[in-house]
C-alpha cells in the first residue's frame, strides 16, 4: 500500500511540474511543454501560455505564440467567443483558453492535395511547383515517421488574457 501511494504521488508530481498555476489557480501549459504532449490534449480544452509572435493582418482571426527560445510554436484561431486578436498584443505573453485540434497528414491527404493542385494549376505555374515540392517533402517526412502520418496541432481559442 505504501508503494502504491508513493507511485501515485510521484506520477501526480510529474504532471504537476509540467503545468503552472496562475494567480487564479488555472493550470497553464507553457507552449514549450505543449509540443511534447500535444497528442494527449487533442479535443480537450486547456490553457496554453506563450509570446505572441504574429497576429494575422487579415482580420486578426489567428495568432501564433512561441516559447521564449522561439523553438516551439502554436497556431491559435479565434473561436466563437473571440471576435479577433488585437494587433497590439504582438510581443506580449498571453494565456489562451482553447480546444486543441489535430490535423493528420497522411498519404490520402497528400493524394487529395496533389489532385487539387493539378486541377487548379498548370504544370508551368510557380504555385504548382511550390505545392508539389511541399507535398514531396511531407511524403518524405511521413516515410521517416513511426506513425505513418504527421500531426499538426492548433487551437480554437475561447478566451485570452495578456500576462502583466
Amino acid at each position: 500500500m505504501k508503494y502504491l501511494f508513493l507511485m501515485l504521488f510521484t506520477i501526480a508530481g510529474f504532471f504537476g511540474l509540467n503545468a503552472q498555476d496562475d494567480a487564479n489557480g488555472k493550470k497553464i501549459v507553457p507552449v514549450e511543454d505543449f509540443q511534447g504532449k500535444a497528442d494527449a490534449f487533442v479535443g480537450k480544452t486547456i490553457y496554453v501560455s506563450g509570446t505572441v509572435d504574429h497576429v494575422c493582418k487579415h482580420g486578426g482571426k489567428k495568432v501564433v505564440i512561441v516559447s521564449d527560445d522561439g523553438e516551439a510554436s502554436l497556431k491559435i484561431m479565434a473561436g466563437d467567443k473571440i471576435s479577433k486578436f488585437d494587433k497590439s498584443i504582438e510581443g506580449e505573453t498571453i494565456n489562451v483558453l482553447g480546444t486543441v485540434k489535430e490535423l493528420r497528414v497522411d498519404e490520402e491527404y497528400l493524394l487529395n492535395w496533389e489532385e487539387e493542385v493539378k486541377d487548379h494549376h498548370k504544370a508551368e505555374d510557380p504555385e504548382y511547383k511550390e505545392d508539389m515540392e511541399k507535398i514531396a517533402k511531407l511524403r518524405k517526412q511521413i516515410k521517416e515517421s513511426d506513425k505513418g502520418y504527421l500531426s499538426f496541432y492548433s487551437m480554437d481559442g475561447i478566451e485570452y488574457e495578456v500576462v502583466k
